[in-house]
């Protein structure tokens, strides 16, 4: 089903589309609850209650409507059983990946030189990135395309990110508790706030300045400071949170020649920038209703599961150079795109999500093994939230948590995510640790 028939399909009926999203919603969201570390403001809500929460209820919606067939709907949801079983009962188990980070990634004390030397790195990195291709909210197509060539650059500025406005946050409530309410504790939380809307500019994505704030509530959580959000505090956040997406559209709109006060398409009466925003969400599914209806995932092309899970490791520019193939093309996502659109040159594109990676690239058996492994490791992850290293592993666990979700959307990229936090992180503990010994040799030569 192309984009147009899609749309057309959902907005001649809109109640069944809503209801539906509204149930999947609903039913995500009681699935994981009582698994998530901040409660109702855990990432892996917007991930998983909203994005697949709504991507589930469209791929209801087309089942309802005759559009998918029982066998495609049974699998979507057997492989969210399966994340979802493996996921809680990952919990249960002891993986020992708390010792592994605490050994390997975090150094003795609070880290403050090893923070104020990412703080460094990433500001050097962020200079660079702004003068090579600028801030990725004024990109001109995506920001995929944007950042072609320097992807390597913007993933290592992201873990960074995510870590420094942690352990800022930390920085500032600590003191704040402490009754450190001066001139220097203000600073800071500016510099954090400033720090906060400049970084997600960079970025460019519109979850940008909501990942940011979540990292922050999660290492603070993780410290073992309970702040209570109250429904007024949360509508807050949520209003900024929205307010940025809807100008970062804006500007995607003004970078595209789009007038946003001209009228929708599908909604008549409305903004095109509203009636782009209800398609953003909806987009939360392009990936399904492209794929499902006439079962045109068993047309799309693959090369190789190892191929694929390798390539975000050792740079899709490189693995497609190596095999002689754009491999990013292979991905379930952008193969479902190329095959409505087969001209379409532009980078970026649907996900895959973990189910349909599993299915098309593994086989049903084997790929639910897979999506079993998805959610074993997700609660791995969240898991090291049990454990008290000090400020800089509170914020290690926050980088980590934010950077391992994603892996539900895209699962070779997940997993590489995370391999960059324990790499750079590895990196960063030992150059610290190389100088503190170097400095403790030059004190004992001079004594």
């Amino acid at each position: 089903m192309s984009d147009v028939s899609f749309f057309e399909f959902a907005f001649s009926h809109v109640l069944l589309m809503l209801g539906c999203m509204l149930l999947t919603s609903l039913l995500a969201y009681l699935a994981v609850r009582r698994r998530t570390v901040l409660g109702y403001m855990d990432p892996l809500h917007f991930y998983w209650t909203f994005t697949f929460g709504t991507a589930y209820g469209v791929v209801l919606a087309l089942y309802v409507g005759g559009y998918v067939d029982s066998f495609y709907f049974a699998v979507v949801m057997a492989y969210a059983g399966v994340f979802l079983l493996s996921f809680r009962m990952g919990f249960y188990l002891r993986s020992g990946l708390h010792s592994v980070v605490g050994v390997f990634l975090v150094p003795r004390g609070k880290g403050r030189f090893e923070f104020y030397f990412v703080l460094l790195a990433y500001s050097l990195l962020a200079l660079f990135l702004m003068w090579k291709t600028g801030f990725g909210v004024n990109a001109e197509s995506n920001r995929f395309e944007q950042n072609r060539g320097v992807g390597a650059f913007v993933r290592v500025a992201d873990g960074f990110r995510l870590f420094i406005l942690s352990y800022l946050a930390l920085m500032c409530f600590e003191r704040w508790r402490a009754h450190k309410r001066g001139l220097i504790t203000w600073g800071l939380v500016s510099f954090y706030l400033g720090l906060l809307v400049l970084s997600s500019l960079l970025n460019g994505a519109k979850f940008a300045i909501l990942e940011g704030i979540y990292a922050s509530l999660f290492a603070l959580a993780v410290q073992g400071y309970r702040l209570r959000l109250g429904i007024g505090k949360v509508f807050a956040i949520f209003s900024v949170v929205l307010f940025f997406a809807i100008w970062v559209l804006s500007r995607n709109l003004e970078q595209a020649g789009v007038d946003d006060a001209s009228t929708g398409v599908y909604m008549q009466e409305t903004p095109i920038l509203y009636e782009r925003l209800a398609l953003r969400v909806l987009a939360n599914a392009d990936k399904y209703y492209l794929s499902l209806p006439n079962g045109v995932i068993e047309d799309l092309k693959t090369d190789s599961a190892l191929i694929q899970l390798l390539a975000p490791l050792v740079s899709i520019t490189k693995m497609s150079e190596l095999v002689g193939h754009p491999v990013n093309d292979y991905t379930v996502g952008r193969q479902a795109l190329l095959y409505w659109y087969p001209d379409y040159d532009v980078a970026g594109g649907p996900t895959s999500h973990f189910d349909l990676f599993s299915y098309k690239y593994f086989g049903l058996a084997p790929g639910l093994l897979f999506a079993a492994f998805i959610g074993f490791f997700l609660s791995a992850i969240a898991s090291l939230s049990r454990f008290d290293g000090g400020p800089f592993y509170a914020a290690i666990c926050a980088t980590l948590w934010l950077r391992s979700i994603p892996v539900l959307l895209e699962p070779a990229t997940g997993l590489a995510y995370v391999l960059d936090i324990f790499t750079l992180f590895f990196i960063v503990k030992l150059f610290g640790a190389l100088l503190r010994g170097s400095s403790l040799q030059s004190a004992k030569v001079g004594a």
